[in-house]
């Protein structure tokens, strides 16, 4: 487990198929370029207390970041995927917010999440 200091900020390098933990504190994270001096995707998601950002298919790069008043507690593991049993019927590809709106997600169906 790594902390940030408080108002801190870090680059982090999440492996393909690894998510970040975060587990404490309040800030943001930013979805940098893949190599250091791409663009930024440019988009900024504040989170609050316990976050999970990932996985990725590859290599990824994110901008760490504490609020002024808080320091942020995270770790890099391997992402849990649930088996996959034959039980499902379906599959779909959407969005991690097509798949936040659903209110459930249906049993029969296997969720690919992508960008």
């Amino acid at each position: 487990m790594k902390t940030l200091p408080i108002g801190g900020n870090e680059v982090v390098s999440l492996p393909a198929y690894n998510v970040i933990s975060i587990t404490g504190g309040a800030g943001s994270i930013e979805r940098l370029g893949n190599n250091p001096g791409d663009p930024s995707s440019g988009t900024i998601t504040t989170f609050t207390a316990d976050a999970t950002v990932g996985p990725f298919p590859v290599w990824t790069r994110h901008m760490l970041r504490c609020t002024p008043s808080s320091h942020v507690s995270y770790d890099i593991t391997p992402a849990d995927f649930p088996a996959v049993d034959s039980a499902f019927e379906r599959a779909r590809v959407m969005s991690q917010a097509e798949y936040d709106a659903l209110s459930p997600p249906e049993p029969a169906t296997l969720y690919l999440i992508v960008g």
